[in-house]
């Protein structure tokens, strides 16, 4: 008995609430970003729909309103001072307006908060969200209108490839963001004016990473300082860099240094281009905690004054051309490579114009109309032997590729240290994982 009557009172509730709702037409959905191409994401019919069926529900809990089936589509402005956000046509339903504006952080903190533009808490601010929603009815004054800032952070990311400079969400990052926006809008019992969004920054569209990477595990890596730490097999590894440190290599007098021919025949060479240089051995310490192994890292360099930096007393370091290039376990040679400087890949492509989350070819989100393609250039190609086996690093901005015996066997992310590792070969020993690790991420390449 109880039973019946308990379903009876919720087929009579939700009648109830079917005919208390009142139809809401959408009104003017303007947008516009003074930083960059966030705003093409209304473009994206998904996001689109997602965006209307997240507002419709919190319409209908916090105000008892519905779209109906009435889909909701943003114009995008060229100018901020474009914004209507009134209707003078009569119409039987409210009219629902929304406008959405982004801003760079500068130009926001410095027009509305110039007071707190040296507060520290500030300084990771990216871009700030304007979302404004107002309801009016019948062409007469709103009857309700609120707005709320959103100041867009960077988090940590589980991503890999090449970040924007001007787009700090990928398209879920800023469905999300618009949920959460227009549920705290339109919400009476919560009065905050200002959120801090932490989002992971997305990452240029490309035929190498992405596709690659979709479905293997990503492995997370605790650098802090010049240890980095990260679990895999079960077992924990710990890696660690000393401080970098030089000797001078004298070319002249009883102390001259001893060099291999081919060496000292490249430095006389380069001695005659600028006697102004000065040459040196870059050297590096290393070390595998766990197994207890010590390396040493030693690359022949030239130094020489900048005359083309803005940056005053800034040397340029430039490593020498040859196989001179190598790695140490106590006395002996693990590996002897060559370091090459800019190289370009025209077999690899970045696509601008495409936007993902890092880590899943899924999210890949058209941000512009363009179809323009880029080639990735490196800063360092490193190629030789390592343990008797052909190895090749490729060392870019933001990442490192790994490849042994023409395979490429690990992928690194992370700009100064590494953050996140894709393995592509599981019959790799985490041994000689570790150290080629330690040289894709020596301090010289920063």
């Amino acid at each position: 008995m109880q039973k019946t009557i308990f379903t009876f009172y919720m087929v009579f509730l939700s009648v109830v609430v079917v005919h208390a709702q009142t139809m809401v037409q959408p009104g003017n959905f303007q947008c516009i970003s003074l930083h960059g191409p966030l705003m093409y994401y209304w473009n994206n019919p998904s996001i689109a729909t997602q965006f209307t069926q997240d507002l419709n529900q919190q319409l209908l809990a916090k105000k008892g309103y519905s779209l109906g089936n009435n889909p909701i589509r943003f114009t995008l402005l060229n100018n901020i001072k474009e914004f209507n956000t009134s209707n003078s046509n009569a119409t039987s339903f409210p009219i629902i307006h929304m406008k959405l504006a982004e801003y760079p952080a500068s130009l926001y903190l410095k027009q509305f908060y110039p007071d707190q533009l040296n507060d520290s808490s500030q300084q990771g601010i990216q871009s700030v969200l304007l979302v404004e929603l107002s309801i009016q009815h019948n062409n007469a004054a709103e009857v309700f209108n609120r707005s709320l800032e959103v100041f867009i952070k960077k988090s940590n990311t589980i991503g890999f490839g090449i970040p924007f400079n001007n787009l700090h969400l990928s398209a879920k990052g800023f469905s999300e963001l618009m949920k959460k926006s227009v549920e705290i809008i339109l919400d009476s019992n919560n009065l905050n004016e200002q959120i801090e969004l932490k989002a992971s920054p997305p990452t240029m569209g490309d035929n190498f990473i992405i596709g690659a990477i979709t479905n293997l595990p990503k492995i997370a890596i605790e650098s802090k300082g010049l240890f980095s730490k990260y679990a895999h097999n079960g077992k924990t590894e710990l890696i660690r860099w000393d401080e970098q440190r030089y000797q001078e290599i004298i070319l002249k007098g009883k102390n001259k240094t001893i060099l291999p021919p081919g060496l000292s025949s490249i430095i006389v060479e380069m001695e005659k281009e600028n006697p102004q240089a000065v040459f040196v051995f870059l050297m590096q310490e290393a070390r595998n905690i766990v197994l207890n192994r010590n390396y040493q890292l030693v690359i022949p360099a030239r130094v020489s004054g900048n005359t083309s930096s803005r940056i005053s007393n800034m040397p340029i370091v430039e490593p020498l051309e040859g196989n001179n290039n190598f790695l140490f376990n106590e006395k002996d040679t693990i590996a002897q490579f060559s370091i090459e400087t800019d190289q370009l890949d025209s077999t690899k492509k970045i696509y601008p114009y495409l936007s993902s989350n890092g880590f899943d070819s899924s999210s890949l989100t058209r941000i512009n109309d363009l179809d323009n393609a880029v080639n990735f250039s490196s800063l360092y190609l490193l190629k030789g032997k390592i343990h008797n086996q052909s190895f090749s690093i490729v060392v870019g901005a933001f990442f490192r590729e790994i490849y042994l015996n023409n395979e490429r066997i690990v992928l690194l992310g992370g700009m100064e240290q590494p953050e996140r590792m894709v393995i592509f070969n599981p019959n790799i020993s985490t041994e000689l994982i570790n150290e080629l690790i330690l040289l894709s991420y020596n301090r010289f390449f920063q």
